[in-house]
Formats: C-alpha cells, sequence, structure tokens
C-alpha cells in the first residue's frame, strides 16, 4: 500500500499558482495583512485540508509559535500501568492534533525535549522528579504530573483518590464478613501510602492494622515469602489488599504453588486495574485507576497552564477474586 505524505506549504503554493508567503498566512490566519481575498484564502485552505496538511513542528518553533507536540516522561517503561496511562493520553493527543515525545527520566533524555521545543511535559510516576526539569519549570513551560508524592515545584499534580477508593474497598471486604485484612507491599513510597492510607481506613472502620498481617517486600522477597508470612500462623487475615495488580497476580501464583485457594482460603485484590487482571485466575478484584480522566485533566492543564492538584475517584471492580467468609 502506497503511503501518501502530507503536503507542504510549497507544494500548495504551486498546485495554486500562488505564493509561499500567501499561503504560509493564509494557514496561520494572517491573509488579511496582505489584503488577500477571502475567496482566495478559503481555497489554500480546502486545498491543505484535503491533502492532510500538517504544519512543520522544526518551522513552528522556529518562528516562536506551539510546536502542539508534547513530551512525556516515563518513570518505568515495563511498569504495564504506565503502558495504559501512555494509550489514553496518545489517543487523547491524535484527537487534538497534538504529537507525543517519549522519553525517560535521565538528564541526556532532555536533549529531545530541547531539540523539539515542546510545548509542555507530563510526568507519568509517583515521587519522579527528574533531574533537569527545573529548568524546564523555570523557563514557564508548564509541567504536569500524574502520579503523587511531594509536588514538583510549579507543577500541577493529577492521581486518583486514593483515600475514597481504599475506603470503598475496605467497606466491600467487610460487607463480605472479613475483619482482619492484610496488605503486601513493595519499599516504595506510593506503596507505603497506600499502606498509611489503609491503615487509618481499617481503624475508621472499627477494624484492626496489625503490623503482623502488614508486609514489605525487598527486592528479593518473592511472592512465596509473602505467601508463608501470611498464612504460617494463627490468625492469619482472611482477605489481602496488595498496593499494586502487579503485586496481587504474584500472590495468586504463590498461593497456587503452596497448595491454597483464592478466594476459598484468602481473598486477594489489588489496585490499578492492569490489564492482566481481568485475565488471570480467578480474575482480580481490584480499584481501577481513572486513567482516561487523569489523561483528559493532564491535558487541561497543559492548556490552561493549570497548577492545581486534580484527586479523581477510581472505581471499585469487582471480579473473583474475593467472597464472603462461610461463617458471613
Amino acid at each position: 500500500m502506497q503511503v501518501h505524505s502530507s503536503p507542504t506549504q510549497k507544494q500548495i503554493a504551486s498546485r495554486l499558482g500562488v505564493s509561499q508567503t500567501l499561503v504560509s498566512r493564509a494557514l496561520s490566519g494572517k491573509a488579511g495583512e496582505i489584503g488577500a481575498s477571502k475567496a482566495t484564502v478559503e481555497k489554500i485552505r480546502r486545498a491543505a485540508a484535503e491533502g492532510n496538511y500538517q504544519p512543520n513542528a522544526t518551522a513552528l518553533a522556529l518562528l516562536g509559535a506551539p510546536t502542539r507536540t508534547i513530551g512525556v516522561l516515563v518513570k518505568a517503561f515495563d511498569d504495564p500501568y504506565f503502558g495504559k496511562l501512555i494509550g489514553a493520553i496518545q489517543s487523547l493527543a491524535m484527537e487534538r492534533g497534538h504529537s507525543l515525545l517519549l522519553t525517560g527520566g535521565r538528564k541526556a533524555d532532555f536533549a529531545g525535549l530541547q531539540k523539539h521545543r515542546v510545548d509542555g511535559v507530563v510526568l507519568l510516576g509517583s515521587d519522579f522528579q527528574p533531574e533537569g526539569l527545573p529548568a524546564f519549570a523555570r523557563s514557564g513551560m508548564p509541567v504536569v504530573q500524574i502520579g503523587t508524592g511531594a509536588p514538583f515545584s510549579g507543577a500541577a499534580q493529577i492521581h486518583m483518590d486514593e483515600e475514597a477508593g481504599i475506603a470503598e474497598l475496605v467497606a466491600y471486604l467487610a460487607g463480605l464478613g472479613h475483619r482482619e485484612i492484610g496488605f503486601v507491599a513493595r519499599e516504595t513510597g506510593a506503596n507505603q501510602r497506600r499502606g498509611e492510607i489503609l491503615c487509618r481506613t481499617l481503624r475508621a472502620s472499627g477494624l484492626s492494622c496489625r503490623a503482623k498481617s502488614f508486609l514489605s517486600l525487598d527486592g528479593d522477597s518473592g511472592p512465596g515469602s509473602a505467601v508463608r508470612a501470611l498464612t504460617g500462623r494463627a490468625g492469619m487475615p482472611t482477605a489481602v489488599i496488595a498496593a499494586e495488580d502487579s503485586i496481587a497476580l504474584s500472590l495468586l501464583l504463590g498461593l497456587h504453588e503452596e497448595g491454597l485457594r483464592v478466594p476459598q482460603d484468602l481473598s486477594i485484590a489489588g489496585i490499578d486495574d492492569i490489564s492482566a487482571s481481568a485475565q488471570c485466575i480467578p480474575p482480580l478484584t481490584t480499584l481501577r485507576q481513572p486513567v482516561s480522566e487523569m489523561a483528559a485533566a493532564a491535558f487541561q492543564a497543559l492548556t490552561l497552564s493549570s497548577r492545581k492538584t486534580a484527586s479523581i475517584p477510581g472505581k471499585l471492580i469487582v471480579r473473583k477474586s474475593c467472597a464472603p467468609l462461610p461463617s458471613h
């Protein structure tokens, strides 16, 4: 299949028999300054639309105009949650006529942002403050962070309302009769903050927050060690919330290897709702991140240069990994 590239201003001018300067002014809305007729301007714009004309970002940057290019800095490309978020941002960018420039958070990664003169920057990740970004913020460029943690100076911050979401998850488990609820997390700031929210929520709900049922996985700990710590004693929790779906999926594997059944022996729930959560056995009950809403809020913040924090409700997704206690 032959792919046709969009025409340049020079090609449009040659086709219509007008000057390239006139085409440039017509497409930028400045043709009236040189006395161009409305009919000619309309003819130029129609030719551009028919050929799917796309303005050159480099040329726009040289003119000081917006390039309609947004830099997206990703904390971890191998995290499935970020893949879902990138997809939502890309779909919205296409709808609004923007391009994305994806990169990491190293200082060397900023060369591309400077080269393409992006209109704004979106940070994907909690506790993510890449070296080199402060210079962008000081220049007045809008910066938006999708994540939690100490807010980046001068940036808008957007995230899921974790307080309300975790409260809804606890209420659901309590409604199933669970009174002993555990927590498994990694040693990251974002995971530990979710644990703190869960502990406060349990106590506010009249349930116990037991230190022995709150496990933190270090870099060497696998799901097997967490499963043995949760199940190898009296007074084990009857339900466990994982700080991320990826941790919950590891727990499902570890429980299966230990000969334990979910949800018959232990109910498991996660947070994020990555794609794999609906495809595992059993499918995972989880707190879904408002990915589309956060992407839309990020675009609004970039466009309006808003510096406000937006906390957006998540959604409880009930699947088959949680069940009522037999005695309930």
